[in-house]
């Protein structure tokens, strides 16, 4: 004997004798109608899944339970539903604190919704956390700590964080350029130290220059080895009473090396007018070859950069005065003679 999950009676196993119900196919058409409730849940159309598993449940009495339970879960997850939309909103409009607020300790009965929850939630956490690091970078940007600040922001992808990242890199590029352009320009006027300086500080701030600038970094360190050596033989030269040689040198590396200028200068100021320095004074064959050194000299023999020091009178200016190289008057050519009525007389012009 079986009871009749319709009329309550007390009957057949496959058939109630009272109102005729096959057992087989209450079960079936209840499984089919529970089923159709679980896929409008799925597709989000949780009203309706409500309103059929309201009704299931008075066609199918003896699970009037489940669908009680099942309405409870619909209840729940539309309250969820409307959450997640706000929560949505929030989001779509960088307010991502706010959306994961919203989100916390939801768990959807649907297996859809419950994804759907996760998936913002960890978006809205990830935006939250590049907010942060945003800031962070903001901040190194504004102390001048470039580096760190682009590897924070090359981590921010997606959102109003990426395009705010973009727009910070651009202007720290801009500052890398500038810098460099800083570095061109004291090497082209000659301010060899200075523009080291500038690279060392430039890598310090950039390290990938240190790579990019390989070749300018070697002409700087070679540059600064000749005028090191050059300084340490005008030095001898100076300290062995070769006063030539040393105010030569001296001039040389101060007209070439402005740099070195504040401290060349006094060493130059000593020799002053000790002897009678003139190019002329040596033989031939010990000249130097200035042109080899890249001393360029005018047609009276003077450097071509002069020296311009406020508040010294002409007397003071003649004692450390650039090297005054005056080369013998080169021996006169012998000339043709002339034929003049047949007979050959020299040329006297």
């Amino acid at each position: 004997m079986k009871l009749c999950p319709k009329c309550k009676r007390r009957t057949g196993d496959e058939r109630c004798d009272n109102c005729q119900l096959v057992f087989a196919e209450y079960e079936q058409r209840k499984q089919e109608e529970t089923a159709q409730v679980y896929k409008l849940i799925s597709s989000g159309e949780l009203e309706q899944a409500k309103d059929l598993a309201q009704t299931l449940s008075n066609e199918f009495p003896d699970s009037k339970g489940d669908f009680i339970l099942l309405i409870s879960n619909i209840n729940r997850d539309l309250n969820i539903a409307g959450k997640y939309r706000q929560a949505k909103e929030q989001f779509d409009q960088g307010a991502y604190e706010n959306a994961v607020l919203l989100l916390r300790n939801l768990k959807a009965f649907d297996p859809g919704l419950s994804e759907k929850l996760i998936s913002l939630r960890r978006r809205a956490q990830r935006r939250t956390a590049d907010s942060g690091k945003f800031e962070q970078a903001a901040k190194l940007f504004e102390q001048e700590d470039y580096d760190a600040a682009r590897k924070l922001l090359r981590q921010l992808t997606g959102g109003k964080q990426q395009k705010d990242a973009e727009e910070l890199l651009a202007k720290i590029d801009a500052v890398k350029k500038g810098l460099l352009r800083g570095v061109v320009d004291s090497a082209g006027s000659n301010f060899f130290n200075a523009a080291r300086e500038r690279l060392e500080a430039l890598i310090r701030q950039f390290p990938e220059v240190k790579q990019e600038q390989a070749a300018l970094l070697a002409l700087l360190d070679k540059r600064r080895k000749i005028s090191e050596k050059l300084v340490a033989a005008a030095a001898k030269a100076k300290q062995e009473k070769r006063y030539l040689e040393a105010k030569v040198l001296y001039s040389f590396l101060i007209c070439q090396d402005p740099d070195l200028r504040p401290s060349l200068l006094p060493k130059l100021e000593e020799i002053g007018n000790q002897p009678a320095i003139s190019l002329a004074d040596g033989a031939p064959e010990e000249l130097t070859a200035l042109a080899e050194l890249g001393i360029m000299t005018n047609n009276q023999g003077l450097l071509q950069v002069q020296f311009q020091e406020a508040g010294r009178n002409s007397e003071q200016a003649v004692g450390i005065a650039p090297v005054l190289a005056v080369f013998p008057a080169p021996a006169d050519q012998p000339s043709q003679p002339v034929d003049i009525n047949g007979e050959e007389v020299a040329d006297f012009a």
